[in-house]
Parts: structure tokens; C-alpha cells; sequence
């Protein structure tokens, strides 16, 4: 009898575990199996783990409790025993976990130069060692998508913008005169040696509410917070030499540099398409100083000083012997900025520059002088109460000053503005993230509100789009404001939508945009902001860094539909400095048995639009296609001492940036014409560059 009862209970407790058995697949958010998943009843040390398709079997289990399933990386899911049906196979879903260094960010409308993230574009070695760019950061970002090459110019030209509609900042705040003076058809470069700074955010459209002051684009350039070692480096260059040094200490650090340059030896030994009376030339210094404040904060201060002078002998059409001008400038910068960290949720930020600018334009026996003053304040607090949600907000001042004169009479006015902006960001989950501001601004006669808002999901684990939107505003210059009195600023409104695809050194990017123009500036005859205009087209970039070995090369090509309703045109034109095709191929392959880093850049756009007086219409002509090709050789003999040779233009191609007309018709009835030619055929330049470091491996290839 007692055996039988033994029996009976051996029966009823096999059944009952039987009964709570639970069966089913794990998988992540997106449906894929997971393996390796932890299952385990809480409380206890029952469990098992999940088979490599995701399936699981859980036996002797009881009625009540709670089933865990848990793997690193992704949120803990908890399954309550009491509310399932173990007669059924379950199908359990764990999230990945939020980790904002992996999730998802903002890639329309902008461009990261930056060694932090592994799916980043560009990382600040690549903008500076492009051939053709000459070691000029603004050289190198002309290279990629959005931007349109003008080699006769120099500056920035961002999707059917003017020049002067990309702002460029220095740690946050804007630098007045960014470029180097220069007289026209002689192409500036940017002021600054790249080697002050460790990246770059560039955004070619719909860009943060923390910026304004421009209607196309953003070039923020993020100086170095904290050298790594003591470093001595010189320069010696076929147009000149330059010396920096690096002084680490505990709590502060200063660099220093020192150059000259003038031309006037090359020149007389390469030809030139200007009559140079007196070749480029000019002397600059920088000083870039870090003081660490407590624990968690840090003091930057920062002085550049910049004098140069050239003299052109320049022919008009209808003129034979030319009308001398001359340009002597002088330009002063300072920026300092304070960072402080305040605990792990607060962070605030600011400082104030101030950049100075004199030229003085010899015409003949004509004196002009130019003087600009800018000066900026600014002030941001950044919250970060929540991983997934963090707050942005600022304040903000300029005051600029403009004079001019025309022997020894001057005029001149002053100008200011002020801005408040807030911008948060929320990330749903890794894959989601939405990006809100509005920026609000106050000038002389108006208020100005402009939201932006963006977008942007992860479709895989290597690919995302996003959608970004914004509204922006830019006071009329003051030269203008000096001649026609207080104008309101003009406006554009971006759409910007992207597709982005990186993996194993391959980076796919495809960006569409439509930007729209409002009250641009226009004389008819006086000056007015009733102009308007568009800007429309998409990108493409592809850059490969792993499929052939020691090649990294990208590729470039941008489409774009521009036209514009301004200055003193009657109707839309396109504008000159907008080709409706623009494509760039950069390629560096290292050869290890030569030490040595080739480079190649070719650049092409199918050419200028100008306006021919001898033709009906405005603006109904356009130049042959430009193009370009760029080499450079970079030979280490030893790892701190570089040979550099950069040619550009090494096919001498002869190109043409539009035409000059006289002011008045010849006996035929035609205006007398004149091309605009690049300053020379091409440009050869050959340097030395070594460095004294305890580190024997420290060089200066970062600033070719």
C-alpha cells in the first residue's frame, strides 16, 4: 500500500512539473535571435540559457515567481509565471540597452570632424593632409559635399550661398574676417594653422539654434583643450618659414607659432597670370594658452596677430596700361573661453573674442581705408538630468564697428545684436533621437524668432537617416547698413534630408536639401531687402578606407539648382559662384618601402555662369568646365623629419572664372572683353618640416 501511494505521488509530481515547463525563442527589438541569454528564476539559482537560434527550454518551474532573462547590453525583462499559458511557446522580446556613445545622432545638414566616434566622416589628420589644400583647413572642406569650388577665391561657397553666409566660430564664438584680405581674382586662405585645433564640426544647412548670424552655413572649429608633451617644430618652405613650439606643464600649457612668407623668390622664378608689383607677403604669430582651474575646469586664451601686403598692376579691357593697387593689412584676434564642469549633470561654458581688421587699398593716388571691429559675449549652460535628455540653452551679444575712408574722410557706424537660444535633445531609445531649438534675435529694428528641429533613426546597425529643418536670419553687412540706414535681415529656410551608411572603414552618405531665400539684399535703384531665391539639389559622398591596403580615398559629388532675385538684376539668375555640377576625388595611399604618403586630389564642376553685355538676358553665359588635378609626396626619412612637394594644378589646365567687359561698346557696338584667369597655371610648393620632442615619433604631418 505505501509503495503504491509512492507511485501515484511520483506520477503527480512528474506532471506537475510537466505543466510548467516554459518553451520559446529570445529575440532583440528588431526581431533577430538572441543566444547567450540568461533565464533564470528569481530568487533562486534555477536557470538556463538561450541556444544560438534563440530558443529556450525552462523545466520545473513552479506556478508563481518571476522568470529573468538578462544578457549585457540590453534592458532586464521580467516575466510574471502567474499570467502565462505554459502550454504555449513564447516569444520574448529584450531591448537593447541605452548607450548614448552608441545611439544614434543628427547627421543631416552636418559634418563631424572628430577621432571620438568610429563612423565619423572625417577626422582632423584628413582635412589637412589633402592635396591641393595646401594645409588649409578651408581648402580641404572645399573637397566635400555641399561645397562648390572657386580656386579663384578661396573662402567657403555652401549650396548655392555666398561666401559671406558661412559663419565660422572659434570655441564657440565668431570670428570677424575669418579669411585673409586680398584684391580680387587673388585667392585668401583661412587665418589660422590647423595644427591649434582637434576637429571640427562643419554643417552645410539646418544646423543648431546655438548658431546664427548665417544664412547657408556653420564651420565651428574646436581648438585643443590639453597638449600631450613639450614640442619644438620648424619649417622651412619654398615661400617661406615658420617656427611653433609646445610647453606642457602640470596644470598649463602654452604653443606658440611664428611664420613669414613672401613670394616674390618663387615668383620670379614661376610665371604668373597677375602683374605682382610686389609679391605676397607677410608676417604672423599665435599663441594658444590653457590653464587648468580645479578639478574639472578649464581656462583657454587665445591671441593671433596677422600683418601682409601685395601690390597688382590690372588691366581693363579698354585699358592699356593698367591701374596700380595696392593692400596692406592688419588683423588682431583674441578669444577666451572658460569651461566648467559641475558635477555629472551640469556643465556651463563661454567667453568673449574680439577681431580687428585694417586694410588699406592704395589706388593709384587714391587712399582707401577699411576698418571692421567685431566683438562677442556669449554665455551657455548645458543639463544633462537624463541619458536620454539633455538641455542646451544661451545668451549671447555682438557689437560691430565699421569706418571707412577715402583720403583721410572717414564715416562709420556701429551695430549690434543680441540672441537667446534653447535646444534639447531626447533619444526614445538608441535608435530614435528628436532634436528641438528655437533661437530668438534682437538687432536694431526687429525680433527675430527661428525654430529648428531635427530628426534621426538608426534602420540597422550601420545605417540611419534624418530629417533636420530650421529657420535663420542675417543682419545686412555693415557696409550696407552704412550706405542705405538700418535694413531688415535677410532669411532662408532649410530642409535637409540624409541617408548614411558606415561599416569597416566604408562610409556611404547621400544628402537631399531645399533651401529657400528671403528679403535679400537688392538696388533698384536704392538698396532694399525685396530679393528672394532658392537653392535645391542632393549630395553624394563615398569614402573607402580598408578595401585596397594603405589607400583611403573618398569621392564627392554634389548637384545643385540655384537661382536669385538680387543685387541689381531684374530678374532670377543663377548665381556665379554656384555651378550646377561640382565632383572632387581625394586619394592618400602610404608606400611603406619609400616612407612616404602620396596623395592626389581632382576637382571638376562644369563651370561659371557671367553676364555678357554683347548677349541678351542676364546672366546667360557660362565658362568651360573647371578642373583640376592636385599631387603631393610626403617622404619620412626619419619619423620627425617630412619632405613635402605639392603641385597643384599639375595638368595646367587653363582655367576660366568668367569675363570682364568694358564700360563702354567699341566702334562694332560690343563691349570689349577680358577673362578672368587663375593668379598662376599652377602652384608648386616644397618644404621641410622637423620636430624636437621627447617623443621620437612626434611630426608635423597633421599640418600639410
Amino acid at each position: 500500500m505505501q509503495g503504491l501511494i509512492l507511485f501515484f505521488l511520483s506520477i503527480f509530481t512528474f506532471q506537475l512539473s510537466a505543466q510548467n515547463e516554459l518553451k520559446g525563442w529570445v529575440s532583440d527589438q528588431h526581431g533577430q535571435p538572441l543566444g547567450g541569454v540568461n533565464i533564470y528564476l528569481e530568487g533562486s539559482y534555477t536557470g538556463t540559457t538561450s541556444n544560438p537560434d534563440g530558443s529556450f527550454v525552462f523545466s520545473d518551474l513552479p506556478k508563481q515567481g518571476v522568470v529573468v532573462f538578462s544578457m549585457m547590453g540590453f534592458d532586464t525583462y521580467r516575466l510574471d509565471l502567474e499570467k502565462i499559458d505554459f502550454q504555449k511557446e513564447h516569444q520574448i522580446q529584450i531591448r537593447e540597452s541605452f548607450n548614448k556613445l552608441k545611439a544614434v545622432t543628427v547627421s543631416a545638414g552636418s559634418i563631424e570632424v572628430s577621432d571620438k566616434k568610429q563612423a565619423v566622416v572625417l577626422k582632423p589628420l584628413d582635412i589637412v593632409t589633402t592635396s591641393g589644400a595646401l594645409g588649409d583647413v578651408i581648402g580641404a572642406l572645399n573637397t566635400l559635399p555641399g561645397t562648390a569650388n572657386n580656386a579663384n577665391d578661396g573662402r567657403l561657397f555652401v549650396r548655392g550661398g555666398a561666401a559671406n553666409e558661412t559663419a565660422i566660430f572659434i570655441d564657440g564664438l565668431k570670428l570677424g574676417n575669418a579669411y585673409g584680405s586680398s584684391l580680387s581674382g587673388i585667392p585668401t586662405r583661412g587665418r589660422f594653422s590647423p595644427q591649434l585645433f582637434k576637429g571640427s564640426f562643419f554643417s552645410t544647412g539646418a544646423y543648431s539654434a546655438e548658431y546664427g548670424q548665417a544664412l547657408s552655413s556653420v564651420l565651428s572649429l574646436n581648438s585643443l583643450d590639453f597638449p600631450l608633451r613639450n614640442q619644438t617644430d620648424f619649417s622651412l618652405m619654398s615661400v617661406g618659414a615658420a617656427i611653433s613650439h609646445t610647453e606642457v606643464g602640470e596644470r598649463q600649457s602654452i604653443t606658440t607659432n611664428l611664420s613669414y612668407t613672401d613670394l616674390s623668390p618663387y615668383m620670379g622664378l614661376i610665371p604668373q597670370n597677375i602683374d605682382f608689383q610686389r609679391a605676397p607677403n607677410g608676417l604672423s604669430t599665435e599663441a594658444l594658452f590653457r590653464q587648468k582651474v580645479g578639478k574639472r575646469g578649464l581656462l583657454k586664451a587665445f591671441y593671433a596677430y596677422q600683418g601682409s601686403a601685395l601690390e597688382i598692376n590690372r588691366r581693363g579691357p579698354d585699358d592699356t596700361t593698367g591701374l596700380n593697387t595696392s593692400l596692406i593689412n592688419n588683423f588682431h584676434h583674441f578669444n577666451l573661453n572658460y569651461r566648467q564642469d559641475l558635477g555629472k549633470k551640469h556643465l556651463i561654458d563661454g567667453g568673449l573674442s574680439f577681431s580687428l581688421n585694417h586694410d588699406a587699398i592704395g589706388l593709384d593716388s587714391s587712399d582707401v581705408e577699411l576698418l571692421s571691429r567685431l566683438s562677442h559675449i556669449k554665455a551657455r549652460h548645458q543639463y544633462f538630468p537624463h541619458p536620454k535628455f539633455s538641455l542646451k540653452s544661451g545668451v549671447e551679444y555682438f557689437l560691430q564697428d565699421y569706418q571707412e575712408g577715402l583720403n583721410q574722410s572717414y564715416r562709420g557706424q556701429s551695430s549690434f545684436l543680441t540672441a537667446i537660444f534653447t535646444e534639447a535633445n531626447y533619444y526614445f531609445n538608441s535608435e530614435l533621437v528628436a532634436r528641438a531649438g528655437i533661437r530668438i534675435t534682437q538687432n536694431s529694428i526687429s525680433t527675430y524668432r527661428t525654430p529648428r528641429l531635427s530628426l534621426a533613426y538608426r534602420l540597422t546597425t550601420n545605417s540611419q537617416i534624418s530629417l533636420a529643418f530650421g529657420q535663420y536670419i542675417q543682419s545686412q553687412d555693415p557696409a550696407t547698413i552704412l550706405q542705405a540706414g538700418d535694413l531688415r535681415a535677410s532669411k532662408a529656410q532649410h530642409w535637409v534630408l540624409n541617408y548614411q551608411y558606415s561599416r569597416k572603414g566604408r562610409t556611404l552618405r547621400v544628402e537631399a536639401y531645399h533651401k529657400a531665400y528671403r528679403e535679400l539684399l537688392r538696388q533698384n535703384p536704392i538698396l532694399n531687402t525685396s530679393g528672394n531665391g532658392y537653392a535645391r539639389g542632393f549630395d553624394l559622398f563615398y569614402r573607402d578606407r580598408t578595401g585596397i591596403k594603405n589607400l583611403d580615398y573618398w569621392i564627392t559629388y554634389s548637384f545643385i539648382d540655384s537661382e536669385r532675385h538680387w543685387r541689381n538684376f531684374e530678374g532670377r539668375v543663377q548665381p556665379s559662384f554656384a555651378p550646377n555640377h561640382n565632383a572632387s576625388l581625394v586619394g592618400k595611399y602610404w608606400v611603406s618601402t619609400l616612407n612616404s604618403q602620396m596623395g592626389m586630389t581632382y576637382s571638376i564642376n562644369d563651370g561659371y555662369t557671367y553676364h555678357n553685355p554683347n548677349k541678351p538676358g542676364e546672366m546667360q553665359s557660362k565658362t568651360k568646365f573647371f578642373n583640376s588635378l592636385n599631387f603631393s609626396w610626403s617622404y619620412l626619412p626619419k619619423p620627425n623629419l617630412i619632405l613635402h612637394l605639392e603641385i597643384t594644378n599639375v595638368l595646367g589646365s587653363e582655367n576660366i572664372f568668367g569675363y570682364r567687359y568694358g564700360s563702354e561698346a567699341n566702334q562694332n557696338g560690343e563691349f570689349n572683353e577680358m577673362a578672368i584667369p587663375q593668379s598662376a597655371p599652377r602652384f608648386i610648393f616644397l618644404g621641410l618640416f622637423y620636430t624636437l620632442s621627447d617623443d621620437k615619433k612626434a611630426n608635423q604631418l597633421n599640418n600639410l
